[in-house]
Parts: structure tokens; C-alpha cells; sequence
């Protein structure tokens, strides 16, 4: 049983549980054009149940082992460490070969990481050996709206504050409008040659010999065959910053978030059509991972926790 606190002093504190409760005020940030119609839902009391090892936790993924579940860090030493979900100790961990990562799935004796901050999707065995690399479709600068909501900053305080926080030698301002070069947005040089800069997937779950990813520049969900590399689908998303995914209770449905509009939203599996919304409060951790452990959906703020909710 995980003990009750205060949803802000816990996190600023102690690895216990953290309750907020799901009556609390919520920020509705309105959904672009075209998704106002879907039908939306509170989130039920959100608990934040341990720190993870290290500090920038930014995917989750099952194992094959029941009871374990892989915790992807975007730290400079790019950890993927396996931990048991119960109390989320380390049972095992390795270093993998990317740059900035934000989503991971087991596939058998191997993994699939998306790189995000080189636009790499890294298949590696179990050790973190590199086997292969592909390029991510859809992949490139995060380009903004005129209704994009704000974007989200945590509101907890990292879990670990003597470690140093960053995703080592990636590429800098690619993402929104500022390239990095002092002029107005979206603006570069007139000596350019090519654009500036861009990421990749933030999310990948699979489905026999597909990999569904998620593609915050493209606003859209891949299903890519990862045998001949080929999209079979594409599923346009609400917002610009979609993040963790998971299955649901059933192969039916699929789990999308958002972290900007900091909700997650169920997909019908076999056509992308979004079905519901939920709604986390707005002083909620913000969602940097997802995965579906029984009746909770657990996900991971970047500063070094891991919550859930019953969904």
C-alpha cells in the first residue's frame, strides 16, 4: 500500500506516494480545431510512487518478465535500467547508443529506442549493443501553431538535485520556431544551406512486425512495418508534444499523451480514432512516458519520478 501525502511535498521530499485528488480545479487548454468533440474525462487521483535511479526519466516499457517494466533515462549516459514496478528497485540496467531518447519497447531478445535528438531509431539487444539503425519518418523541427497551447513545465523539483541535469552532445535549439541564430522566428541566415536542426520519435510501442511511434514534428503516429521500413498508417494527433504510449487493457485500443495538453488519449487500435480524453489536473507531473500496468496507467516526469492513475 503506498502512503498518502501532499502531491507537492512529496515530490519536493520523499520518494512516498503523492495524491492529488481528482476533483482539484483543472486547466482545460482548448483542443485545436476538430478534436473539441471528443468525448473527455477527469483523471482519478494521481499518486507519485518512487524516484527513478536516474534523474531524467523519459519512457517506460513492459518487460517480458511479469512484475518488470524498463525505465529509459535521457541523461548524458543514456540508462535503460529494468526495475519491478512494485517498488521500483533495480533488478538490472546497461547503456545504449542514443542521443536524447524519449520511448523504448522490448521485442523479444532485442529493443527498439527512439533517439530523438539525432531522428535515430536504435534496435539493440538486451545489453545495449547496437544490432541496427533507421531513419524515423516524419522526423524534423517541431513547427508551432497559432493555437498551440503553452508548453508545460514540471511543477515538482528534481528527485536527485546534486546530479547534473542535460542529454549530452545533441543538437540545440531545434524545436518551435527559435533556430539559434539571434534573428526572428523561424528565421535563419541568408548563407544557410539546409535547415536547422530537428528530433524524432518520442514514443514507440509494438505490434508483431510493426513499430508504432509517435512524431511530435510530424503531429502525427507511425505504424511502420520494421522489416522493409514502409508506413502502413498515419494518425493525425491534437497537439504538438505527444509523448509516452502504451496499449491499453486490450489490443483494441492504444494509450496516446500529450504533454502540453497533458491528457491522454484512447485510440481505436486498427483505425487511430481517438475515443476518449482524459484530463489531468494542471498542476499535475508533467507526462514524459506511459505504460498501462493493470488498471493503472503509469508515466514519468523528467525530473526524476515516476506516478500513476487509475485510468
Amino acid at each position: 500500500m503506498i502512503k498518502r501525502r501532499n502531491f507537492l511535498a512529496a515530490a519536493a521530499s520523499a520518494p512516498a506516494a503523492a495524491v492529488l485528488p481528482a476533483t482539484a480545479q483543472i486547466s482545460r487548454p482548448a483542443c485545436l480545431p476538430g478534436w473539441s468533440a471528443i468525448p473527455t474525462r477527469n483523471a482519478s487521483k494521481i499518486e507519485i510512487v518512487y524516484k527513478t535511479k536516474h534523474g531524467q526519466p523519459n519512457g517506460l516499457g513492459l518487460a517480458s518478465t511479469p512484475g518488470q517494466m524498463w525505465v529509459l533515462d535521457q541523461g548524458a549516459g543514456h540508462w535503460v535500467t529494468l526495475i519491478n514496478i512494485s517498488d521500483g528497485s533495480t533488478v538490472r540496467e546497461f547503456q545504449a547508443d542514443v542521443v536524447g531518447p524519449s520511448g523504448l519497447v522490448q521485442d523479444g531478445d532485442t529493443m527498439w529506442i527512439a533517439s530523438t535528438h539525432n531522428s535515430i531509431i536504435v534496435h539493440c539487444d538486451l545489453n545495449g549493443k547496437t544490432i541496427a539503425k533507421y531513419v524515423t519518418p516524419g522526423a524534423g523541427r517541431i513547427y508551432e501553431r497559432e493555437d498551440d497551447v503553452p508548453g508545460r513545465s514540471s511543477p515538482l523539483k528534481p528527485a536527485w538535485p546534486d546530479l547534473p541535469r542535460g542529454i549530452g552532445p545533441a543538437m540545440t535549439n531545434n524545436v518551435g520556431n527559435n533556430t539559434g541564430k539571434g534573428l526572428p522566428p523561424g528565421q535563419l541566415p541568408l548563407t544557410a544551406q539546409e535547415g536547422s536542426g530537428g528530433t524524432g520519435a518520442h514514443a514507440v510501442i509494438l505490434d508483431g512486425d510493426y513499430l508504432i511511434m509517435a512524431v511530435p514534428p510530424a503531429r502525427q503516429i507511425f505504424t511502420v512495418n520494421k522489416k522493409t521500413w514502409k508506413v502502413k498508417a498515419t494518425w493525425p494527433v491534437p497537439g504538438n508534444r505527444t509523448h509516452g504510449m502504451s496499449w491499453g487493457k486490450t489490443r483494441n485500443e492504444i494509450w496516446s499523451s500529450d504533454s502540453n495538453l497533458n491528457a491522454f488519449f484512447r485510440h481505436d487500435a486498427a483505425t487511430g480514432v481517438i475515443t476518449e480524453r482524459v484530463q489531468l489536473p494542471g498542476d499535475s507531473p508533467v507526462i514524459h512516458c506511459a505504460e498501462m500496468v493493470g488498471d493503472y496507467m503509469y508515466f514519468c516526469d523528467d525530473m526524476g519520478w515516476i506516478a500513476r492513475f487509475r485510468i
